[in-house]
């Protein structure tokens, strides 16, 4: 019976992965290494809504796919995904995106709005009311003579207020501390009851008149009022206040107890949320989708950093090679003026820096000011170093080409000229560095790519290919 019920469970077992195989099958192999239709689809999907292309075709955008998974085969057989860093900020990555699949959402949302329900019947219909006001303090263990002095004040505040002097004129006359005249919101139950009494009762643009609290005298002045809004508006708010108080673990906790229910019971929550989080890849497509995404996507950065983006930027001798070969299509349509602009706070320091860089070559410009400048230049010089061409600079303009006026003065240098030459077509690859370096990458990440295709086997079945977004 033991070994019939295995048989059984054995034919039940590939029943179903051949069901899936035909509801997803395999699109391609790169390197022997499947990939499932779904795969593609999601790639080919969401970059087509990156790039907001809906011409874009799955033949389209085959070519590009198989090229970022060749990368990230390279990545794998180089075992970049063994490094010590490549783990801990892929580890990091899925913590961060496993944390909603392990709490409860409805937990969370649930204790929020019981917070914002207790709130609504602590406010109620009153809401809330902007007030400002003078205060006069007298509290109730004060001698008479204290209290008969703070509601003498609070009257004659409130005279000049009807004779119409302002809460700051009045602060002022009796050395009240601005800062208490801003205006603050208050709720019921927030301030003594008689303070609220009087500033629920005024209309907006009130002033009261003289009353007393168990602090001393008031004379308020409402502005405005708005009532106690819905739960969307306030919970935002109330959700910041209760992941102050850790929410998370309590709605992680929650999703613990549930989960130990559904495994059987005979789990901790603590186990059962172990095993959720192994099982979360196979148990929400959507989870496994974008953490395949996050993978490759460390890897490619990692490959192509060392492979392609770091030589395009330091190989000096690659970056020249490129530019010899290539002359022809980095030329000028203008002339340049490669120097310096100088601005100095006076004609003595403008002829020094000038006779420091006269004679030399343009690449030794940065380090010939970094290093003579002293300490204090930075007050009384001031260099631009670059390729200029004309309406890049309008000092350039002026001295080199002859148009315009100039530009304006920088405060504190009154003194500019310019030191450098005319050139008529890059000298170096320097001169045009950035154009360079961008096609020097192409070029380098073209080469790697036709290396990679020839170094792994590619095999597409086409007919796949075809029922792409096209399947039931």
């Amino acid at each position: 019976m033991r070994r019939l019920y295995t048989f059984l469970l054995s034919l039940v077992t590939v029943a179903g992965l051949s069901a899936q195989m035909a509801d997803d099958p395999v699109l391609m192999t790169i390197n022997g290494k499947k990939i499932l239709r779904s795969e593609f689809e999601y790639a080919f999907n969401k970059n087509r809504g990156n790039i907001s292309d809906s011409t874009m075709t799955a033949e389209d955008y085959l070519q590009m796919y198989i090229d970022f998974k060749l990368k990230v085969a390279e990545a794998e057989a180089l075992k970049l995904d063994t490094l010590t860093s490549f783990k801990e900020e892929y580890a990091k990555d899925r913590s961060q995106l496993a944390e909603s699949y392990l709490t409860d959402p409805d937990y969370v949302n649930e204790e929020a709005y019981k917070i914002y329900a207790k709130d609504s019947v602590t406010i109620g219909k009153d809401g809330f009311v902007k007030v400002a006001h003078l205060f006069f303090p007298a509290n109730q263990k004060a001698d008479v003579a204290t209290v008969e002095a703070s509601k003498a004040k609070a009257d004659s505040a409130y005279a000049m207020l009807l004779a119409g002097a302002s809460f700051e004129d009045v602060a002022i006359r009796y050395s009240i501390p601005k800062q208490t005249l801003q205006p603050f919101e208050i709720i019921k139950g927030q301030a003594y009851k008689e303070f609220e009494t009087v500033a629920y009762t005024l209309k907006d643009g009130e002033c009261s008149a003289p009353f007393e609290s168990p602090a001393g005298f008031h004379v308020v002045r409402r502005f405005s009022s708005r009532p106690f809004g819905s739960f969307d508006e306030y919970r935002p708010a109330i959700i910041k206040m209760l992941e102050r108080e850790n929410i998370q673990l309590r709605a992680r906790m929650k999703r613990g107890f549930d989960l130990a229910e559904e495994f059987g019971g005979n789990m901790t929550p603590q186990e059962a949320l172990a095993r959720e989080d192994s099982l979360l890849e196979s148990k929400y497509p959507e989870f496994g989708n974008l953490m395949r995404e996050y993978y490759e996507g460390l890897l490619f950065f990692e490959v192509s950093t060392r492979e392609v983006w770091d030589k395009a930027l330091a190989d000096e001798e690659g970056l020249n090679s490129f530019f010899e070969k290539n002359r022809k299509k980095y030329l000028f349509d203008s002339p340049r003026y490669r120097g310096a602009v100088v601005h100095a706070n006076s004609q003595e320091n403008l002829d020094m820096i000038k006779n420091m860089l006269a004679g030399k070559h343009f690449d030794e410009y940065k380090a010939v000011v970094e290093e003579n400048l002293p300490e204090d230049s930075v007050r009384v010089v001031r260099v631009e170093i670059g390729l200029f061409a004309a309406g890049d600079n309008a000092w350039v303009d002026k001295y080199v080409f002859n148009q315009g006026v100039g530009g304006e003065y920088r405060k504190g240098y009154a003194y500019v000229d310019v030191v450098g030459t005319v050139i008529d077509a890059p000298e170096t690859y320097k001169d045009v560095k950035g154009a360079v370096q961008n096609d020097y990458q192409k070029h380098l990440e073209n080469k790697w790519v036709k290396q990679l295709r020839k170094k792994y086997k590619v095999n597409v079945k086409k007919k796949v290919l075809k029922t792409v977004n096209n399947h039931n």
